[in-house]
């Protein structure tokens, strides 16, 4: 079935979608430059804290830290800079790529092969191992981490780079189990990669405890483990109780109006379906690719919270019946999902 999918794409007019894969150096240096501005000031405020004793708004700053630290990884900057459609150089896409990744634990590399392989053969089973088959439940320990220390997102990431650094690439971030096989020259990367991020935190540590800036061990090398519940909210709103097995992302992924802020920080992957049928446009034009698009997509959810409500109604509907797929409204104007 590999490569065999005939998926649905929305008709689009040639020129206009020529202008929306237009990537631009300005616009991606903006967001980028805006995310590790905003990384670097969280950090500074709560170094003060931490210089000056003031630990109460030290432990508020850390904590708000921790909050935009999840959108650096996979979640979001990785996820975005993983498709290299960012920056029109492609040096600033693999430099940002690479620094993000360093800054949460991701392997920029297996991240790269496993996602292109998540846009081929999307919520297929047996196929797409980035989507987990449903249902799936929320765990009360599990929701618990999301708000405090995720000790499930930090086994997975951290113990899977200890794999790799070790040379066992049979362990996954995801259940490809493995994504490459261990003859397999493209594997010498994922090790490096992992050896390279395991000793530079390592340096990184040993340079805190030098200088007693003991914060900066958790700001900079264990903070995108804490208050993961923001991203963690805007991921599950991706696929969370859709179609499976049909070759039309319109059923497969969401399309969801967050609003200015939470867009931003989620590079407007909020625009799933728009993303997964176009991939090859940009981030920041998604709204206007979302206009184009709009009289064949289903009616887009209004809101974070409102979407976050959406999947956890659809969850308690999975638990009574695990076969139920929620199939979104389209408008007139739409053609059919294609369903087989």
């Amino acid at each position: 079935m590999a490569g065999q999918i005939a998926w649905y794409r929305t008709p689009i007019d040639k020129q206009v979608l020529r202008e929306l894969t237009q990537k631009s150096d300005l616009r991606g240096l903006a967001h980028a430059l805006s995310f590790l501005l905003i990384y670097l000031t969280t950090t500074a405020i709560t170094l003060y804290f931490f210089l000056n004793e003031m630990w109460v708004p030290m432990v508020i700053a850390a904590y708000v830290h921790s909050m935009f630290h999840g959108f650096v990884g996979m979640g979001a900057s990785v996820h975005e800079l993983s498709h290299g459609t960012a920056f029109k150089t492609k040096w600033l896409n693999e430099f940002f790529f690479r620094l993000f990744a360093f800054l949460t634990w991701n392997s920029y590399y297996h991240f790269k092969e496993s996602h292109k392989r998540h846009h081929q053969f999307t919520g297929f089973d047996e196929l797409d191992r980035e989507i987990k088959p449903e249902p799936i439940p929320f765990t009360r320990a599990q929701v618990i981490g999301w708000f405090t220390f995720d000790w499930a997102h930090f086994k997975n990431i951290i113990g899977t780079n200890i794999a790799h650094a070790m040379g066992n690439t049979d362990v996954d971030f995801f259940f490809w189990c493995p994504l490459l096989s261990r003859e397999n020259i493209k594997t010498r990367k994922l090790i490096a990669w992992a050896r390279f991020m395991i000793i530079g935190h390592l340096l990184l540590v040993a340079l805190f405890v030098y200088f007693e800036l003991y914060i900066l061990i958790y700001t900079v090398t264990f903070g995108y483990f804490f208050a993961t519940f923001l991203v963690h909210g805007c991921e599950i709103q991706q696929h969370s109780g859709l179609m499976r097995n049909v070759p039309d992302w319109r059923v497969v992924a969401y399309t969801a109006d967050f609003g200015p802020v939470m867009s931003f920080l989620y590079w407007n992957m909020n625009y799933h379906a728009e993303h997964h049928m176009y991939s090859a446009v940009p981030f920041y034009n998604l709204p206007r690719l979302r206009k184009a698009l709009e009289p064949d997509m289903p009616t887009p959810i209004k809101g974070y919270f409102r979407g976050l409500w959406h999947v956890l109604r659809l969850k308690r509907k999975q638990k009574q019946d695990p076969e139920f797929r929620y199939l979104p409204e389209f408008p007139a104007t739409a053609t059919p999902p294609k369903l087989a």
